[in-house]
């Protein structure tokens, strides 16, 4: 599927054939994962979901238990924690783009895609349509708050930096906006289309991939 170039009229013979590719990428809790769900539940879509390979390969609970194991990036051996976190990633990630699994597949990613080897985003950009669910700049201060509300793995990537006199709460709240405005721009990069999130949130499964393909070469 050559993603880049997809019509409205290969969008719907994909859907129709079992062939079609669909990758979703943006902030945590910008829908992915419930949008992802619902075309599973509703259209029978193949829900690939990062997140549980990487809990497996761990062999952890649930995402709950990944969180603490990672820590914060002022944690003792957080480094070595989060290289083995996005070294699991990288692996599903490029796993989970060149599978067929007989059906129509939807690709739930992480927000730490955006950190990925850039040979993997080729490899995901060219294998599925990636839909980036746009959260907005202004929905930022909502995921900072999120974060510290109830933290999931976060994969910084050298994004912390210190000051003098700063305690590791004020480093990280500091540095977090940064890393989140760059992983926006990342995401709306990497996307074949970015779609407002609020437009999907109470969307059918059905109304969803049309709103897709409203946004598709005719």
């Amino acid at each position: 599927m050559d993603s880049e170039q997809l019509t409205a009229e290969e969008f719907e013979a994909h859907i129709a054939n079992g062939t079609f590719r669909l990758a979703f990428v943006g902030m945590s809790n910008a829908g992915k994962s419930y949008r992802s769900k619902a075309l599973q539940n509703e259209l029978k879509f193949f829900w690939f979901q990062v997140d549980e390979q990487i809990q497996k390969a761990l062999g952890f609970a649930d995402m709950d238990a990944i969180s603490t194991w990672l820590g914060y990036p002022t944690s003792e051996g957080y480094e070595e924690r989060e290289a083995k976190y996005l070294e699991l990633e990288n692996a599903a990630t490029r796993k989970a783009s060149m599978e067929m699994h007989g059906k129509n597949l939807v690709f739930d990613t992480t927000g730490s895609v955006a950190h990925l080897e850039p040979s993997t985003l080729v490899l995901l950009k060219d294998n599925c349509l990636v839909v980036h669910l746009d959260v907005g700049e202004e929905s930022l201060h909502e995921v900072m708050d999120r974060f510290f509300r109830k933290p999931k793995p976060v994969a910084w990537s050298g994004y912390l930096t210190r000051e003098v006199g700063e305690s590791d709460e004020e480093s990280i709240r500091r540095c977090y906006p940064k890393l989140l405005t760059d992983r926006l721009a990342t995401y709306r990069k990497l996307a074949h289309m970015s779609i407002p999130a609020q437009l999907v949130r109470d969307t059918s499964a059905q109304e969803t991939l049309d709103l897709i393909k409203s946004k598709l070469h005719r």
